[in-house]
């Protein structure tokens, strides 16, 4: 679902909306994209609210009402600093990932898009009264392929990866295809490689971003990302 969202927000930052709708809902890219981001997001809201229905908790115990705000500050700490080492461990590990991940998230448009005009793009475009459109629409026509690798691998990957619920549950292929199987689930990596291998293959490709000196090597990064 969420490959499929970036999909269709990508696709529709690769549009050129002012030429499609005019001023009406705003003048450059950036405000008429922002316009249809947030239709989306009500809409989506909008939906779920209606669609989805949550069981009443009740809770078996009163809330203990004495706890003020440093209680709970307090106990928060606490679970913080003593957590299991593998749980901490991997917290750490989330923690500085998401360093990386936040440039990412947030300028992996702007940067390929800004490569995009340094090396590649005509002079024509560089005159264009709207460039930060330009940039944009170059960047999403980028994540457009972002988002169908990612789409592809959500389906594919947990496919030849193994599952912790592999070790209880006994497969039964057709017999014909019994030794094939069975020699792909031996070589299967558990998720903890995968996670591991994920993490290295997104740092490397970080690696490599500052070398970025085309529109194609900057795409082929953010698509590694995609996995």
């Amino acid at each position: 679902m969420s490959a499929i969202g970036h999909g269709i927000a990508f696709a529709t930052g690769a549009i050129d909306l002012p030429s499609l709708f005019g001023k009406s809902l705003g003048e450059t890219q950036f405000k008429q994209l922002t316009v249809f981001a947030a239709l989306g997001l009500v809409g989506t809201c909008c939906t779920t609210c209606w669609a989805v229905s949550e069981r009443v908790l009740l809770s078996t115990s009163e809330p203990n009402k004495k706890d003020g705000l440093y209680q709970v500050a307090s106990h928060i700490w606490s679970t913080m600093v003593y957590l299991p080492p593998r749980i901490r461990a991997i917290c750490m590990a989330q923690f500085w990932a998401w360093i990386g991940w936040f440039p990412f998230l947030f300028y992996s448009t702007t940067w390929i898009g800004e490569t995009y005009f340094r090396y590649d793009a005509p002079h024509d475009a560089k005159q264009s009264g709207d460039a930060l459109g330009e940039v944009g629409r170059a960047g999403s026509q980028a994540f457009i392929i972002y988002s169908v690798i990612t789409f592809f691998g959500s389906w594919v990957l947990p496919l030849i990866i193994r599952s912790p619920d592999d070790q209880t549950y006994t497969q039964r292929p057709p017999q014909s295809l019994r030794a094939i199987v069975e020699k792909l689930n031996t070589h299967k990596p558990d998720l903890l490689t995968a996670w591991m291998w994920a993490h290295a293959t997104f740092a490397t490709a970080m690696l490599f971003a500052p070398f970025a000196k085309s529109f194609k090597f900057a795409t082929v990064l953010v698509c590694i990302c995609g996995l």
